[in-house]
């Protein structure tokens, strides 16, 4: 067994956790959407009002959250109107970037109703590479409106009395490649031609603009730099997926060990960004960073007849966890972030065939953060062996990852630490600088195999329990089994 110490310092507050660093994304993509979340109100699967009723509980149970929809690719040839009104009425229209016919049943008002029952935030995102501004503006006031336009009463018509108050607005989607193909300089026209009209409407909107790499990013901000739409952009989206160009994939240690690696190019995609935001945004005005998909994809795995599922194991948790650990540390840049996808796709929390759903093991390790939420990420100090392997940076990657927070007033703190070891177990010290920790718990998710995973036959075979606490030194000790993530709470003396 190694060991490992960890130091959280409680002056050293970076940034308030929210409920958005901890947010998801779901596209009509797969089974995401129909099946997933949506089977119809006359499924005999359980539902209510047409969502199915299992995962709008599991997600009620770690929310609230933002939910970004309709996209990802699908966004940008995605007309609201389509998904408005009668559904039997509602027009089937091609599906052009993932497949098969698009019924748009789950619209504008299911998602909203979706939202409402799982205690969400709902992210719209627009469409610019298809769509034009009156199009957005449309969908704008047809949300947020409180007059007398005729698309305001077409929503009232449409059973919602009140405004929706939808605050987030994305102005398209990966417009440097699904979203259009344009360069940066073409999107910075698009975006000032959406926002000179969608800011006039005074509807509450933030406003989020599409980022990429550092060129794009550049060039972006670059075009809008000295005008008055850079202070009119409230965050610039990135996207990062892990495993991509995987072809197959191999559950074994090296793969393992080689993945864990890479999600720490995360690290990278923040940096340069805040980077470069800090030379062009205003200081009084801070342009917010958001995550909006990221996740583990295997190529080899996660196919289109598949269905876009590839299995999730304990093996992705890890992942999660670590990747978790990275937003907290940037709590002051990171506003939002949104793994991909929720239901069914990609490294979803919640997998659903027919009338058997269950949870992942992804799941789990967001249930074991919402500890965070609510509470001040503090700086922390990393004592740890080594793995093996180097990040993209060509750094040392260590056998434990981490983060801190602490509650506003001072009176407790809590503590995410994952064991990334592929077969070793390590104690871990835990301490709150000039500080006691006492009246701790914690909880624990394990399992005897990195690629362990839960099933229709074994929903439970990951899920977390209970997990021992010593105290130690002013601090607290835990012994952590091998690929296992962990909370701990403590009360602050």
């Amino acid at each position: 067994m190694t060991t490992a110490a960890i130091t959280a310092n409680p002056l050293g507050r970076i940034g308030r956790i929210n409920p958005e660093h901890y947010s998801h994304f779901i596209e009509h993509l797969g089974e995401c959407v129909y099946d997933g979340i949506w089977v119809g109100r006359d499924s005999e699967i359980p539902n209510t009002d047409g969502l199915r009723q299992f995962s709008v509980d599991a997600l009620k149970a770690v929310g609230p959250a933002v939910f970004r929809w309709p996209g990802g690719c699908f966004a940008d040839h995605y007309h609201w109107r389509d998904g408005i009104g009668d559904p039997a009425e509602r027009p089937r229209t091609p599906n052009i970037f993932w497949g098969g016919t698009e019924s748009n049943r789950f619209g504008t008002h299911e998602f909203i109703d979706f939202c409402r029952k799982v205690g969400a935030i709902p992210y719209i995102c627009g469409n610019v590479g298809t769509g034009t501004p009156q199009e957005m503006m449309d969908w704008l006031e047809y949300c947020n409106g409180d007059s007398d336009l005729s698309v305001v009463d077409e929503r009232r018509a449409n059973g919602e009395a009140d405004p929706l108050g939808i605050k987030y607005w994305g102005v398209g989607n990966e417009n440097w490649g699904c979203g259009g193909n344009m360069r940066p300089q073409e999107y910075a026209a698009k975006f000032r031609n959406y926002v000179t009209y969608l800011v006039r409407m005074e509807m509450g909107a933030q406003l989020i603009a599409v980022g990429h790499d550092d060129e794009w990013n550049r060039e972006l901000l670059r075009a809008l730099q000295g005008t008055r739409f850079l202070p009119r952009l409230e965050a610039l989206s990135i996207h990062r997926y892990f495993s991509l160009e995987r072809e197959a994939f191999k559950y074994d240690e090296s793969e393992y060990l080689a993945l864990i690696g890479e999600a720490h190019v995360l690290e990278d995609d923040i940096a340069k960004a805040d980077g470069i935001l800090k030379n062009y945004e205003d200081p009084n005005h801070p342009v917010g960073l958001i995550v909006d998909e990221w996740g583990l994809w295997d190529r080899g795995r996660a196919v289109p007849e598949a269905g876009w599922r590839q299995a999730n194991c304990l093996r992705d948790a890890v992942v999660a966890a670590s990747c978790l650990d990275i937003f907290n540390a940037r709590a002051d840049r990171v506003t939002m972030s949104n793994i991909a996808q929720t239901v069914n796709v990609l490294q979803c929390l919640i997998e659903a065939h027919g009338p058997e759903a269950w949870l992942t093991p992804t799941y789990h390790v967001y249930s074991l953060y919402q500890a965070h939420v609510g509470q001040d990420s503090v700086g922390t100090f990393v004592e740890t062996e080594e793995l093996g392997v180097l990040s993209p940076q060509g750094l040392p990657v260590g056998q434990i990852s981490a983060s801190a927070s602490v509650a506003r007033d001072g009176s407790r703190a809590a503590f995410t630490v994952t064991n990334r070891n592929y077969s070793g177990s390590v104690e871990c010290v835990l301490r709150l600088q000039d500080h006691s920790l006492g009246d701790a718990s914690a909880r624990v998710l394990a399992g005897d195999e990195a690629m362990s995973a839960n099933s229709a036959a074994s929903p439970d075979a990951v899920a977390p329990s209970a997990l021992a606490v010593k105290s130690a030194d002013d601090g607290l000790t835990v012994e952590l089994p091998p690929h296992s993530v962990a909370v701990v709470t403590a009360a602050v003396g």
